[in-house]
């Protein structure tokens, strides 16, 4: 299973996507990062699963809407 090294402190850290084959090559990621960033708290995650998703957008013409009655002319 890949493994993933994620910087909790920095959510637009490009790294956190980044995936190791093995738990070694997340921890060895982690620890240049807490090099750089010492007061950064990283965690590594291993993944089980994977889910991607498929969205499909149509569009056509709108209905075109009911003739609403005059009201001065049913009197």
């Amino acid at each position: 299973m890949p493994y993933v090294a994620i910087n909790l402190t920095n959510d637009y850290d490009p790294d956190n996507k980044a995936r190791f084959n093995t738990l070694e090559q997340a921890k060895e990621r982690i620890q240049a990062g807490l090099r750089q960033f010492p007061s950064h708290r990283f965690v590594t995650a291993e993944l089980l699963e994977e889910f991607t998703a498929e969205v499909v957008i149509t569009g056509s013409e709108p209905a075109k809407p009911d003739p609403v009655p005059d009201e001065s002319t049913e009197a």
